[in-house]
């Protein structure tokens, strides 16, 4: 897929500037691009559970008892790939709270499926590469452009790309929705 240097051409030709040719150019749109690079990543990460940031451990138990009254079991979340954000929606029937880098529990066992980070560019999603780079052209709007205007415009199309991440997603979902009737429908 898209390399670290393309993924920082997108965001910079979004902005309508001069593109780098690697990622150690000494120009200032590759510095900032190093800069802000990192927290857009992780930020869109962590903004959509993209499928091909999901990722399943069985979580260490801690040997600390958790502070926390209401829960019995404490785990270590994962730094080896570091776990960004635990998807409610992907673990219904487990019942946690994370707090800082624990995950409380009342299990024994906590087998987790979470968001990772990923470093390698070539794993990234299509549609994770083009929220990405208009993450990253909203970050570098202001300061390569000065318009604040631009740095709105780049939001939109990020929230956007985000909005077009969960409508491909819903398409591809393998569940089969299976509908129950009731009065209601019954009377179309």
């Amino acid at each position: 897929m898209a390399s670290l240097v393309e993924i920082y051409n997108m965001s910079l030709m979004m902005l309508g500037g001069q593109t780098v040719t690697s990622v150690s150019d000494t120009t200032t749109r590759a510095i900032l691009c190093n800069q802000f690079y990192p927290f857009a990543r992780d930020a869109t990460l962590r903004a959509y559970p993209w499928n091909c940031a999901r990722y399943t451990q069985v979580l260490s138990l801690l040997v600390a008892a958790p502070t926390h009254e209401e829960w019995s079991t404490q785990f270590t979340l994962p730094t080896s790939p570091y776990c960004l954000w635990v998807p409610k929606a992907l673990n219904e029937d487990l019942e946690y709270e994370v707090n800082g880098r624990t995950l409380l529990s009342n299990e024994s066992a906590v087998t987790l499926n979470y968001i990772r980070r990923i470093d390698d560019t070539g794993l990234y999603d299509s549609l994770l590469v083009e929220a990405l780079a208009a993450r990253l052209s909203h970050n570098l709007a202001y300061p390569l452009t000065g318009v604040a205007s631009t740095a709105e415009l780049m939001w939109k199309l990020y929230l956007n790309k985000i909005q077009e991440a969960r409508t491909a997603d819903g398409m591809e979902d393998g569940r089969e929705l299976k509908y129950q009737s009731n009065s209601l429908t019954e009377v179309r």
